[in-house]
């Protein structure tokens, strides 16, 4: 199927793939809609249950206020009970008595009411035996309770405030009351007229009507009802009930912990775990009448078991999911038709990513070997030069020098091309004095122009006057691309002007140089091509000017990774005009560095006025007497070492050296390994001055040099003004003589 898949045409190939689309977006779409509504369902189990539960706890809540209001009616508003209080007389007993029994009559939940004085003996006691109604206790059978706890919390309460006791089951002359009365009990404190204690009034209530109510309001899901020790007071299992009265340890803490600390720590929530969904309440009493002083808390506890929760999630979801699963192999099976074809395509593609990279790494390593002998031969030539040479071979070594300059120049154009093919240039946006830059680069063409154009040709720049002082761009590229541009316009311009504008766009962030020259111009059919590699006006163009036709096909890629854009307008004979843009991010000018870290001053001049003791490490023979001649001439003394590892033995021996010129590319170990080497070294050899020699002076290759201890970069061929410079400061900064920074 693979193999008819890859021969289908264009129209059928979009047309599959649109219908696998279709059905992959079904699948998506089935899947979710099938989440959805088992969402939905899951929701609308947790709001019903919620809903049940809030129920139950309503019920509670009331069922505990109801007995609170009861006592505040009678304790602190029933008129006959407060003369009673204030007056003592052997009457206020009877009129008690009979507000306790007309309590219990209206209300079957309550099953004693009772008066004890502030020493803790029964004045009062009315009782309601099961199935019988509310009994006066003789005074024979009253009771001393001032050794129970719940009259000792009740003998602190103040005016208007409730005890609320735990809930417990019922105990008669010391034993559990059976069948089971489950019991809460009500106390408040009362008082004479004048605010002075007058006894305590204590409701017993039969909570054995609101427990059974807890379980009615939800038919999906298992209701209980815990103390704050985790017992049960109402269970799925009344096996699990009432354990803390018989000395159980069984508690829903030690059946369910993770659950129980989650209630434990909040008043209400909602969790699903392993075991299922679990949504809490806390109850406490809530009187409108009276403080509670001492209350109850309970935890309802709403359970729908695991097993549900999965039974209703595969009731809505399989189906749905079955349906997606279907769409999805599909969708898969012609994916995996598409990815074949797309494999065999990759594969093609990488094997020419594969010959591009390693032409463009040929190009590279052959472009950097051959500058290196070109710098030998430059080298050699200015050593001709310094010699009493006859004019003839004088005028010969002098256009010796000019063709190696301009293969030189061809080489690096070459080595710029390859680097840009391998995505080896960076772009790095610094500080930059834009203005600078340009006049720079108009004032080297203004120096280096042929003698024959000198006085017929104008070079000059004009800035605009908003065009700003400091902005953050790449300089080093944007210096390139304004030499090409310049440097071309120069070479096929005559007579007449080479100019370079400078202006911006603040609104869009833009830096916009023009180079307008009156040279020879480009014809319209020239213009498309005009940025391609190895292109020029024409073959009479080349041979008459030289070069390889790459500058501008570099400037179209600098730009372009700078993300800006090149256009050009000619004419010709009458001139052409270059104009490009770039983006820029602003800078302040304080952030600029200041002025040329090489620009030389009088102290910098004057720090190194003695001769140095310098060690070569160079395996180019002819290289090493190129530097010998310049440092000779330079006034220093000059040791040389073929390789790395040599240059390392002489820094370990006793010789004493100011100054190390540090070839990068050598055999046996390279100048970077020789350089970590000799900063590993102990006492002052470590900090001794090391400049980089090399051919390659690209950024990310700098900053790996200057990263492994070397303390500046000389690029080759070697510019001996450049090499003073570098060597200056070396050995300034290890005398602690600050640059200009």
């Amino acid at each position: 199927m693979g193999d008819n898949y890859l021969t289908f045409k264009p129209w059928t190939r979009r047309i599959l793939i649109w219908l696998l689309l279709a059905a992959l977006a079904f699948a998506v779409g089935a899947f979710y809609a099938a989440k959805l509504r088992t969402e939905t369902e899951i929701q609308d189990l947790r709001s019903s249950n919620t809903l049940g539960l809030e129920l139950a706890v309503s019920n509670t809540r009331a069922a505990l206020s109801l007995p609170a209001m009861h006592l505040h009616s009678i304790g602190y508003e029933e008129p006959d009970v407060l003369q009673a209080l204030n007056a003592q007389t052997p009457g206020s007993k009877r009129i008690i008595q009979n507000a306790f029994r007309s309590m219990l009559m209206r209300n079957p939940n309550y099953f004693q009411g009772r008066w004890l004085d502030e020493t803790g003996m029964e004045i009062v006691r009315v009782d309601r035996p099961r199935g019988s109604s509310p009994t006066i206790v003789k005074d024979a059978d009253l009771q001393d309770k001032s050794a129970r706890g719940y009259f000792k919390t009740a003998s602190t309460l103040g005016w208007k405030e409730l005890y609320v006791s735990a809930l417990d089951l019922n105990m008669e002359k010391g034993e559990i009351e059976k069948p089971f009365r489950p019991t809460v009990r009500l106390a408040i404190r009362v008082f004479d007229a004048n605010r002075e204690p007058a006894g305590i009034f204590i409701l017993n209530v039969n909570a054995s009507a609101f427990l059974r109510q807890i379980a009615s309001f939800s038919d999906q899901s298992d209701v209980m009802l815990l103390n704050t020790d985790g017992y049960w007071l109402k269970a799925p299992d009344p096996t699990d009930e009432w354990g803390f009265m018989f000395g159980s340890k069984n508690t829903f803490g030690k059946r369910h912990p993770d659950v129980w600390r989650q209630i434990q720590a909040t008043e209400q929530g909602m969790i699903e775990t392993a075991s299922g969904l679990w949504i809490w309440r806390t109850i406490r009493e809530e009187s409108t009448y009276l403080t509670p002083a001492h209350n109850i808390t309970l935890k309802a506890v709403s359970h729908v078991p695991h097993e549900a929760m999965a039974v209703l999630r595969q009731e809505y979801s399989l189906p749905i999911y079955g349906v997606a699963l279907v769409l999805f192999l599909i969708f898969a099976g012609g994916l995996y038709q598409i990815h074949s074809e797309i494999t065999s395509r990759q594969i093609a593609e990488e094997e020419a990513r594969h010959a591009s990279r390693a032409k463009d790494d040929f190009l590279a390593v052959m472009s950097h070997e051959i500058r290196t002998p070109m710098g030998g031969v430059l080298g050699l030539a200015d050593m001709l030069l310094d010699d009493d040479l006859p004019e003839q071979s004088r005028q010969k070594v002098t256009r010796l020098r000019e063709v190696t300059k301009a293969l030189l120049v061809i080489i690096n154009d070459i080595l710029d091309l390859s680097k840009l093919a391998a995505g080896k240039l960076d772009v790095k946006a610094l500080p930059t004095a834009p203005a600078t830059i340009a006049n720079e680069v108009i004032l080297l063409f203004y120096q280096t122009c042929p003698l024959e154009k000198q006085d017929k040709l104008q070079i000059t720049a004009k800035i605009a006057p908003d065009f700003p002082a400091a902005v953050r761009v790449d300089p080093n590229r944007l210096r390139q691309i304004l030499i090409n541009l310049v440097g071309n316009a120069v070479k096929f311009t005559d007579e007449g002007s080479v100019t370079l504008e400078c202006a911006c766009d603040p609104k869009q962030h833009l830096l916009q140089f023009t180079v307008t020259d009156t040279g020879i111009g480009i014809t319209p059919e020239t213009i498309d091509r005009l940025f391609q590699n190895f292109e020029q006006g024409d073959q009479s163009v080349s041979r008459k000017y030289q070069g390889t036709g790459l500058g501008l096909s570099i400037c179209k890629q600098l730009v372009t990774i700078m993300g800006g854009t090149i256009d050009v307008t000619s004419q010709p004979g009458r001139g052409s005009k270059f104009s490009f843009s770039i983006p820029y991010e602003e800078a302040t000018v304080s952030e600029l560095p200041v002025a040329d870290q090489d620009q030389e001053t009088p102290e910098t001049k004057a720090s190194s006025p003695r001769p140095l003791s310098v060690l070569v490490a160079e395996d180019n023979e002819i290289n090493q007497m190129v530097i010998r001649n310049i440092l000779t001439k330079m006034g220093h003394r000059v040791f040389i070492a073929e390789d790395g590892a040599k240059a390392l033995a002489a820094i370990e021996s006793d010789e004493t050296y100011d100054l190390v010129l540090m070839d990068v590319r050598m055999p046996n170990m390279s100048g970077i390994e020789a350089t970590e080497h000799i900063r590993k070294l102990p006492g002052e050899k470590a900090s001794i001055p090391i400049v980089a020699l090399t051919a390659d002076l690209v950024g990310d290759n700098i900053s790996a040099y200057l990263d492994a201890g070397m303390d500046d970069c000389v690029g080759k061929p070697i510019d001996p003004s450049l090499l003073e410079r570098a060597i200056r400061k070396a050995t300034n900064r290890q005398n602690g003589i600050n640059q200009p920074a």
